[in-house]
């Protein structure tokens, strides 16, 4: 998709790890939205704090990681991972939009579709899609919950990710408290931001390939799914277990990191600190890997992956084709 800078072969040292738990919400600042750094090692990850008000807007995000990009050596990315679905199902019906003539043919496309569709809303809000005279008959969404072309579709990595422990819910799917698809609108509007700004400095996983890019990217863009790491480390984070100190550090040393310390209580409504910290972790754990490592989809799999995205420390061992 990106023309990238060529690079001999695929680099593994990176400047640090990211974990950031997302939100869609409509505003500007927003409690749900926490950032945590890993350094290289085995120290446990740091949360970020906002640098204004009391929480992160998304753009604060986009600017911190537009600095971010600036800073950070070549040869030694920041790894990144965000709590949203990168993209629609495209696997099932071979297009984002079935029975749709104008569907945008690749992730590209649908970012940037996204971004025109909203472009009048502030914040990075994605609500317009839900409301478009075409597209938003395929979104199950408030108020009217009027969806003629809704369906409950899945991605092959969510598949894979519910076979091996933990799913986040269909991206058609805007309401509810497991509402995964106001939030992939929004990033999806960062994700077409960020690439305008940082040309090839920036990567996106798997639609880009990092062997071609490196080493002139600066940031490499992964989705998460925290809740998966968790259950991954044999843990399940219901009713704000992950908010407490000696959950929290149990799934840090799964994935070989120092543990916070025992006063620690997670800022956020649903425990969201710990999910970037543990995002963050779980980064780190997988990236320095050197037996296996995750960036690698075997195809079809990763054919499949640079249309749908796939969620960063999912085995495709478990995955099956539609």
């Amino acid at each position: 998709m990106q023309d990238c800078q060529a690079a001999n072969g695929f680099g593994h040292a990176w400047s640090g790890f990211v974990g950031i738990d997302w939100s869609g919400a409509n505003g500007q600042f927003i409690a749900g939205i926490q950032l945590a750094m890993a350094r290289p090692g085995t120290t446990v990850p740091d949360t970020i704090l906002p640098p204004q008000n009391d929480h992160w807007s998304r753009q604060d995000v986009m600017t911190f990681l537009l600095d971010q990009a600036a800073q950070v050596p070549a040869g030694a990315p920041l790894l990144v991972g965000i709590d949203f679905a990168f993209a629609h199902p495209f696997a099932d019906y071979g297009t984002y939009f079935p029975d749709c003539g104008d569907a945008p043919k690749d992730a590209a496309a649908l970012w940037r579709l996204v971004d025109e569709v909203n472009g009048d809303l502030p914040h990075f809000y994605g609500g317009a899609m839900f409301r478009h005279p075409v597209w938003g008959a395929y979104y199950l969404a408030p108020p009217h919950f009027s969806a003629p072309r809704y369906q409950s579709r899945r991605r092959v990595t969510e598949l894979a990710a519910k076979a091996s422990g933990r799913s986040p819910s269909p991206t058609f799917k805007a309401v509810g408290a497991d509402n995964v698809s106001t939030g992939s609108m929004a990033g999806m509007r960062c994700i077409h931001h960020l690439r305008q700004k940082l040309g090839a400095r920036l990567a996106v996983w798997p639609f880009d390939d990092l062997r071609q890019c490196w080493p002139g990217v600066r940031l490499v863009l992964v989705e998460i799914f925290p809740s998966y790491y968790f259950y991954r480390a044999g843990m399940v984070p219901a009713k704000q277990a992950a908010a407490e100190a000696s959950f929290l550090n149990a799934a840090l040393d799964f994935y070989n990191s120092a543990g916070v310390a025992t006063q620690f209580i997670a800022k956020g409504a649903d425990a969201d600190e710990a999910d970037a910290i543990i995002a963050a972790a779980a980064l780190r754990h997988f990236a320095q890997q050197t037996t296996k490592t995750m960036f690698d989809l075997p195809d079809p799999m990763g054919l499949t992956a640079r249309q749908e995205g796939w969620i960063f420390g999912v085995d495709p061992i478990h995955a099956q084709q539609p």
